[in-house]
């Protein structure tokens, strides 16, 4: 499949879909060799956050036990070492994780399909630092955006329903705008290897013209993969209702009021995050699409690539 190509929105999710049928397993296959004990470590900590919450969660809903035993087993330490567990995890994985999609598909691109999984290691090596910059980066400028919007908004609240209204009308576009915009972001700054400040413009540039294309995209993408990720979610969600419909029913008797949680809503949670990660990919998939069709609406490079490609056939030829 030829990843550097002007796409229409259906033929982007078309093909996203193509290639992820074809290539998910050995992609997966790369993330968990390169990654294993990370995953791990990830995933064992969600599973204690699903164990542990579960458990303040049926304190809370015990009319003995009430808020107070929800509060203490909610913020006691143990609880706090497993979110920050998953905190670290977190950052090491998902810069890895996204790096491994895009270049896989990078090299793809430029092996004619041939790609070698020492080769996708070494380019998530390179970027997993440069990622990391570019997330606390941006983290900073949302900070100084939002810290800007509340002023606004406080200064509009004074003027009544008025200025509530003016504060949506002028919020809403500037959120989905930046939705689409630090999405690309990421994948301007990846595969063009390029400075931050660099890749935030070039961002700004390939949306023009374009925003709406790329906002349905993205809008549409997201849809499916709600819808399926539904299903994933599905048996932990229905379990939980369940488990917490006979807390309620049966409150004051032990065997709802165990303050550990429930392994069975734990498991469930890990197979929905599971599930969750892999739907991921799809996504990156389809974002990778887009930026090239971004790309190459606004450079027409790869018809120069094809054409050069052409010439240096017919030398070889010659």
């Amino acid at each position: 499949m030829q990843i550097k190509k002007l796409r229409t929105l259906d033929a982007i999710i078309e093909d996203s879909f193509k290639f992820f049928k074809t290539h998910a397993k050995e992609i997966l296959k790369i993330i968990w060799e390169q990654n294993s004990l990370i995953i791990i470590g990830l995933l064992v900590s969600y599973f204690l956050y699903y164990y542990f919450y579960f458990g303040a969660l049926n304190q809370f809903l015990n009319i003995e036990s009430g808020k107070d035993a929800f509060a203490s087993n909610l913020f006691s330490v143990k609880f706090a070492v497993v979110m920050i567990a998953m905190f670290i995890f977190s950052i090491l994985f998902f810069p890895r994780f996204f790096a491994a999609v895009t270049g896989y598909m990078y090299l793809y691109d430029q092996h004619k399909g041939a790609v070698k999984p020492t080769e996708v290691k070494k380019i998530v090596n390179q970027k997993f630092w440069r990622l990391i910059g570019l997330t606390i980066i941006i983290i900073l400028l949302l900070s100084l955006l939002l810290l800007v919007a509340i002023l606004i908004m406080a200064f509009l609240s004074k003027l009544g329903a008025a200025g509530i209204f003016l504060a949506l009308a002028l919020g809403l576009p500037l959120i989905l705008y930046l939705i689409v915009y630090i999405s690309l972001v990421y994948y301007v700054y990846f595969f063009e290897n390029v400075g931050i400040l660099v890749a935030l413009l070039r961002s700004y540039l390939y949306l023009k013209q374009r925003f709406w294309f790329s906002f349905g995209v993205i809008f549409i993408m997201g849809i499916i993969v709600t819808l399926i990720g539904a299903v994933f979610n599905a048996p932990v969600s229905i379990y939980a209702m369940i488990k917490t419909m006979g807390i309620v029913k049966s409150s004051g008797l032990n065997e709802f009021t165990n303050p550990q949680g429930d392994a069975v809503v734990a498991f469930l949670g890990i197979l929905s995050y599971i599930g969750q990660l892999i739907l991921r990919i799809l996504t990156i998939i389809s974002m990778v699409f887009l930026y090239y069709s971004l790309r190459e609406y606004h450079t027409d490079e790869n018809i120069y690539e094809t054409i050069e490609q052409i010439g240096q056939n017919d030398e070889a030829n010659q």
